[in-house]
C-alpha cells in the first residue's frame, strides 16, 4: 500500500510542478512545446511503475500482501485456538456419548434390559492425567424393559419381578472402577 501511496504522491507533485512551469513560460510558441514536454513527464511518471512491473523489477503483490500477511497471521492464531477448543469439546462429548452407549450395551448383554437412562459425570479436562475417570453414574429405570428372545415386555419392578439394582451397581462399579456410593439408581 505504501508503494501506491508514493506513486500517487509523485503524480500530484509532478502535476503541481507542471502547473507552475506552465505559468512561468511566456505565452508564445514555446508554451506549446512546454506543454508537450510536461505531458511526457506526467505520462512517464504514471507509466513508470507499470513498466517496472512488466519488467519484473517491482513486485506489486509483495507490497499489497505485506500487511495482509501479518493480519492473517494474527487471525490464524485466534482461529487455531478456537479450533483447538472446539476439538476438545467434541472429544469430551464423543467420549461421554460412547461411555453411555457402552453402559447401556453392558446392561443389555448381561441382564437383557434396555431403555435404561444413563448419565455420566467424569473428569473432562483433557490436560488432566485422569481425564475420563468417572466420578458418578446415574441409572434411570423409568422406561426400562426386559428383552427376551420371544417378545419384548415392558418390565417395571413389581412384586413378582424386581430388578436387582444392587447387582447392577456392583457390576458397573467393578467394570468402571467407580465407588458404589457414586452410582445412583432412580426407579421412577
Amino acid at each position: 500500500m505504501e508503494f501506491l501511496k508514493d506513486w500517487i504522491t509523485q503524480i500530484i507533485y509532478i502535476a503541481i510542478l507542471s502547473i507552475v512551469l506552465e505559468l512561468l513560460v511566456p505565452s508564445s510558441s514555446l508554451k506549446k512545446y512546454a506543454k508537450v514536454a510536461i505531458g511526457f513527464v506526467i505520462m512517464i511518471t504514471i507509466l513508470n511503475p507499470l513498466i517496472n512491473f512488466l519488467k519484473g523489477g517491482a513486485n506489486i503483490e509483495a507490497y499489497v500482501f505485506k500487511n495482509d500477511y501479518f493480519l492473517k497471521n494474527i487471525n490464524m492464531e485466534q482461529i487455531s485456538k478456537e479450533a483447538e477448543k472446539q476439538r476438545d469439546n467434541l472429544i469430551v462429548a464423543e467420549y461421554k456419548k460412547r461411555l453411555i452407549e457402552q453402559i447401556k450395551e453392558k446392561l443389555l448383554n448381561l441382564y437383557e434390559i434396555e431403555g435404561v437412562g444413563v448419565d455420566v459425570s467424569f473428569i473432562e479436562d483433557l490436560n488432566d492425567k485422569e481425564f475420563g475417570k468417572i466420578k458418578e453414574i446415574t441409572l434411570s429405570f423409568r422406561n426400562a424393559r426386559t428383552v427376551s428372545q420371544d417378545s419384548e415386555k415392558i418390565a417395571k419392578p413389581t412384586e413378582d419381578k424386581k430388578f436387582n439394582y444392587e447387582e447392577f451397581k456392583k457390576t458397573i462399579s467393578a467394570f468402571y472402577n467407580v465407588p458404589l456410593k457414586n452410582i445412583t439408581i432412580k426407579e421412577e
